[in-house]
């Protein structure tokens, strides 16, 4: 029995006549669609304040045409880019670069062809030309049958990094578009290694790559026959940036649990916080934290226990579990492994968890009611404080008699259990206004 392709389900989704099957394989060598992480996030909230306009809507002052001699030009406020025949793939790029930001704009189709956005993208030389070779990341938008604006292409970096190629996990973002000619919405974040995009809303891609971590916003006409292009309402957010709390070498941004200066049983050397005697105490930051992103490096003792609490209130609050699971007791109990919500959410048993004396690389972020732990690139936990498993949860765990536990702001908190525990790149940012 012949497979059916990726088209052929699409057109029987559409009541469309099957056209024959294409020669080659619509799946990009290399993918597989099971790795393929799923976006389950929410489009940003694109009315925050933070939000500046990158075209301004007369001429294209910030911007540059790199690659092929593609024809821009700044009509009625709104970019057109159409294609030249016979040229390259052409690319209206920013001056400015940019690392991590929210991206949204509009755009339609006059005349069909291929076309995309690049971001964190860099340009090198090419031949004699002034104009540069442009590569890196590029939100596609893709006026083929299969539907892939919003996947994420490699340009000249590799080919596709995420294509929208799960029949059933990406129905919907190929559906995202009813309209090739009408205006249609596209929405980047670029965070860290993590990388997410959105169509009139519905969400599409989600890449973890770290191959590039800045660079320009290019809108791309591609090299074709023909093809011609509309873009407004072309803004960005950049995100806050990341703070190291232990940047200085000090303590300074630290106190014991009780207020009180760090104790001497506390050391940092080369950028790794670390205590080796029981009794060394708790640390807390003096800055309390709502809605944050952390980041950290963590390594346990043989059979050590330790955790990161977050939210803290009289130094309780949800806590991220360090732990040796292989050599301590609690690794035996689901709530209570590395990278568990302590008492309340277990850490899956096949976590890519390093052993102990090996660093492993940790993220929580807390959002609303919406809390995450990571371990190692992976997401573990996630739960939502205003749903009843929650609900269900505190109230069998050891905190169901404290009010507003894990809500409001509070400290983070380095837990000293008795146990030899280092901890580095400890970085956070604040999200309260994302």
């Amino acid at each position: 029995m012949r497979r059916m392709t990726l088209s052929m389900m699409l057109s029987l989704a559409a009541g469309v006549a099957l056209a024959a099957p294409p020669a080659n394989s619509e799946w990009p060598k290399g993918i597989d669609p099971a790795t393929l992480l799923p976006n389950t996030d929410p489009e940003p909230d694109l009315g925050h304040a933070g939000f500046v306009d990158l075209f301004n809507g007369e001429d294209l002052s910030g911007w540059s045409v790199q690659g092929g001699a593609m024809a821009f030009e700044a009509k009625d406020g709104v970019v057109v880019g159409t294609c030249v025949k016979g040229e390259a793939n052409g690319f209206l790029c920013t001056d400015k670069t940019y690392s991590d930001f929210v991206f949204t704009a509009e755009f339609r189709w006059e005349v069909l062809g291929n076309s995309g956005v690049m971001f964190r993208a860099g340009m090198r030389d090419q031949g004699n030309t002034e104009a540069k070779r442009v590569f890196g990341y590029q939100s596609e938008m893709d006026q083929n049958e299969r539907r892939w604006t919003g996947g994420i292409y490699g340009e000249a970096m590799g080919g596709w990094k995420y294509p929208l190629s799960k029949p059933e996990g990406h129905a919907a973002a190929r559906a995202a578009i009813e309209d090739h000619s009408a205006w249609n919405r596209m929405t980047i974040l670029a965070d860290g290694p993590v990388m997410k995009t959105w169509i009139n809303g519905v969400p599409c891609s989600h890449l973890i790559n770290e191959e590039r971590s800045e660079g320009i916003i290019g809108l791309q006409v591609h090299g074709g026959p023909k093809g011609t292009v509309n873009w407004r309402n072309i803004r960005i957010k950049e995100l806050n940036a990341f703070t190291d709390l232990f940047a200085d070498g000090t303590f300074a941004k630290w106190s014991a649990a009780n207020g009180t200066d760090v104790g001497s049983k506390w050391s940092i050397e080369d950028g790794v916080a670390h205590f080796s005697e029981k009794g060394a105490g708790s640390i807390v930051t003096r800055d309390p934290y709502k809605d944050f992103e952390l980041t950290f490096d963590w390594k346990i003792s043989k059979g050590g226990n330790s955790g990161v609490k977050y939210r803290t209130h009289r130094n309780l609050g949800p806590e991220y579990q360090i732990l040796d699971d292989a050599n301590n007791q609690n690794g035996k109990k689901p709530l209570f492994t590395a990278g568990s919500l302590y008492d309340l959410v277990g850490a899956p048993g096949d976590k890519p968890l390093r052993p102990a004396g090996e660093w492993n690389t940790s993220r929580i972020v807390a959002r609303g009611t919406l809390l995450e732990h990571w371990l190692n690139g992976v997401k573990i936990v996630q739960i939502d404080q205003d749903t009843d498993d929650w609900q269900q949860r505190f109230e069998k765990s050891k905190y169901r008699d404290l009010e507003n536990f894990g809500a409001g702001a509070g400290p983070i908190l380095l837990q000293e259990h008795g146990d030899e525990a280092w901890y580095r790149n400890v970085r956070i940012r604040d999200l309260t206004s994302r």
